[in-house]
């Protein structure tokens, strides 16, 4: 009777210890990024690579999509639909589809510059550099948020470290402008998941002052990859931000050269 008084015993110890460790190990199910834990800051990953990914995220070959966006200000709230299309890091554009008295409204990034189409008066407007900070179409987007004439690797100094965001290990990179560069902020720095090096968040300062955020939610694979499928903008008024969610995108997919071009953008601008 001892004997197997001892062996429950025993039985017992063992299946508690089996439960305890079952607990502590780490999340590993689809979708959940898994974060280096305790008080040791694990080294740092090449800074180089970070801002690789960081840039190219959205970037490729070409690309084909369709977002959603929403626009809340004080003068109330617009819904977008916009198809958009580029080539590389030289060669974009974005066509509002909806609502009706928008539609065709575009704007195109090519070799010769930036330009806005206004269908009505069948009118481009060329965009000088020293408005890629303005608003796009009125959203709280900036035309170089979406057209990216800017480059994090080529006009930016950046440092690299640990820090903190909604109560989780995260990589920041802080970002300084390079003299020259055509960029309005003093600095910007992105929190970054600790394991995949997927945006979070991105703080714009003037001086010491966050003038707005860029938050990266709805990570899932569209097109192949892994990515935020929306992003919320919110400026330092309270209660206003934009919203812009990609429905789809496709990387490296046929796309005919001749769209890049004043004649392509008018075309696809008046078709349905």
């Amino acid at each position: 009777m001892r004997r197997v008084r001892a062996l429950f015993a025993m039985l017992l110890m063992l299946l508690g210890t089996s439960m305890y460790a079952s607990a502590q190990m780490p999340d590993t199910s689809a979708g959940a990024e898994a974060e280096p834990s305790g008080d040791h800051q694990p080294a740092l990953p090449e800074l180089s690579e970070v801002l690789r990914k960081l840039d190219r995220l959205y970037l490729a070959e070409s690309s084909q999509g369709r977002l959603k966006m929403r626009v809340v200000n004080d003068r109330g709230t617009r819904e977008l639909e916009v198809e958009q299309w580029s080539r590389g890091r030289d060669q974009a554009l974005m066509v509002i589809r909806s609502p009706a008295r928008e539609s065709g409204t575009a704007t195109l990034r090519s070799e010769q510059g930036l330009w806005n189409y206004a269908p009505r008066a069948d009118r481009l407007i060329r965009v000088p550099s020293g408005m890629l900070s303005d608003a796009w179409m009125g959203s709280h987007f900036s035309n170089d948020d979406l057209m990216r004439e800017t480059s994090l690797e080529e006009d930016y100094r950046a440092d690299l470290r640990w820090g903190v965001y909604d109560g989780e290990r995260v990589l920041e990179v802080e970002l300084t402008p390079r003299p020259g560069a055509p960029v309005v902020w003093d600095k910007v720095v992105y929190e970054l998941g600790a394991a995949r090096w997927l945006p979070r968040r991105a703080r714009f300062f003037s001086g010491d002052r966050v003038e707005r955020t860029m938050e990266f939610s709805e990570v899932r694979e569209m097109g192949g990859r892994y990515l935020p499928t929306v992003l919320t903008v919110r400026p330092r008024a309270a209660g206003e931000y934009t919203r812009m969610e990609y429905v789809e995108i496709n990387f490296d997919v046929p796309i005919d050269a001749t769209l890049f071009t004043r004649q392509g953008l008018r075309r696809l601008a008046r078709s349905r």
